[in-house]
Order: C-alpha cells, then structure tokens, then sequence
C-alpha cells in the first residue's frame, strides 16, 4: 500500500511538473521546437511577478525532478520521492500559473471620472478627499483624456496674476490643453496581471512612459473604467501572488 502511495505522489508531481513547464514555454512565447525547463523558467522569470517571486522552489522544483526522473531503480521504483507537502505547494503553483489573479485586484478602485464640463473646484476637491492624482476624463462619447496634478499644476503656472488665480468658470476643458500626451492603454475585466505585466513592459520596450492602463468591461475606451493602474500599482502583484500562493 506504501509504494502505492508513493507512486502516487511522483505521478502527481510530474503531472504539474509538465504542466508548469507548458505553462512557462508560453509565457515567453519561445518558437524553438524544445525549450528545457531551466531555460524557459529563465526567461519567464524576467517577464513576469507570479514567476519571479516563486523563482526559487521552481528552480528547486527542477532539480528533484531530474533525481526522479533520471534516478529510478526501474520503471515502477523512485528512488527518491517528494514529501505531500511538496506536491501539494507544486500544484498550487501550477494552479497559480494557469490561473493567475486578474487585473482587478491590483488596480485602484473605484475610478473617480469626470465631463470636461465640470468645474476645476470640484476635481480640486476630489483630490483633497479622495488623495487621487490621476482623472480619467469621459464625454458622451467616451474617453477624451487623463486628468493629473500636474496639468493642473501647469495651468495654474500659466494663469496666475499677481499672486492670485481665479477659478471661476473654469471646467476641466480648459485644462487639458495643458496636460502632455499621455500614454494610456485599455485592458477588458478578464485581463489577467499577465496581460497588464506584458501591456506596462510593451510600452518600456518601446521607450514610451505608460501612464495608466484603465481597465473597462470590455477594454475599449467608449466605456466607463472600473479600475485604474499605474506603473506604481505593479508592486501590489507580489503581495497578490503571496497571498494567493499560500492559501490557494
């Protein structure tokens, strides 16, 4: 019954062994026709947090698959085995990888909007209450801009007399012709951290600054955002993937 049980665990090992290893070959998007695990868990480390902070037990991971795989006595006969707790860890790791948390839960919720209508008084004090810096700006037909403090602060430069500004009349039309262009992006609510981690490195490799990726029910920018990323909000994923990998 023992070497029953044994067997078991390898065969469970494997199993999400090869799947991880599928799973990292894609992640990178390799065209060769085979990629070895360490070469693929490499690369993969690079691109993505889910990867990068579990490096160290798949790393690991690899090795004690090499002891089962090229030290069997004969085929039915391991002669070493992994304990449970490491295949239970290995197939949450898998099933994090396959899985992984979406977008959502590291964007910044809810995204306050405004009309270009609406009166710079009021986006001022939706900074003080809400500590916000960034705005998306809607029209009825969809996303005309984004909104920060420092658009806002270069207007004020620009307008100020004698010491003194007056805000009177003034909309959030009026200040956006004073924000530089930036570069903001659309995910769909099914986008998962892969999908963001790949959007925020595209625009790296093209030496374009990513200002904010605004998540939307479908990703298109003719809807409202349900959630709001900037470059500062990539750090939550490790806690994210923390979380996730200890209680999956």
């Amino acid at each position: 019954m023992e070497s029953i049980t044994q067997g078991e665990r390898v065969h469970r090992f494997e199993a999400a062994f090869n799947r991880i290893h599928k799973k990292l070959i894609n992640l990178k998007g390799h065209s060769k026709a085979y990629v070895s695990y360490g070469e693929a868990l490499q690369a993969a480390k690079k691109l993505h947090n889910v990867v990068l902070y579990n490096y160290d037990i798949l790393k690991q991971f690899g090795r004690l698959r090499n002891a089962l795989v090229h030290r069997k006595v004969r085929e039915d006969f391991y002669i070493a085995e992994p304990h449970e707790e490491i295949v239970i860890e290995i197939e949450k790791i898998c099933h994090l990888l396959h899985e992984p948390p979406i977008a959502l839960t590291v964007a910044s919720q809810p995204v306050i909007t405004f009309h270009p209508k609406d009166s710079l008084q009021r986006i001022l004090e939706s900074i003080k209450e809400n500590g916000f810096s960034q705005f998306p700006i809607y029209d009825e037909h969809g996303f005309c801009g984004l909104l920060t403090e420092g658009g806002i602060a270069k207007w004020l430069a620009c307008n100020i007399e004698h010491s003194r500004v007056s805000l009177l009349n003034i909309t959030t039309a009026d200040i956006l012709p004073y924000e530089k262009k930036h570069n903001v992006r659309f995910l769909s609510r099914e986008s998962t951290i892969y999908d963001l981690e790949a959007t925020f490195e595209g625009s790296f490799e093209k030496n374009m600054k990513l200002e904010a990726i605004l998540i939307t029910e479908s990703g298109k920018e003719l809807h409202r955002p349900i959630g709001i990323v900037s470059s500062w909000d990539l750090v939550k994923i490790d806690h994210t993937t923390i979380s996730i990998a200890s209680h999956v």
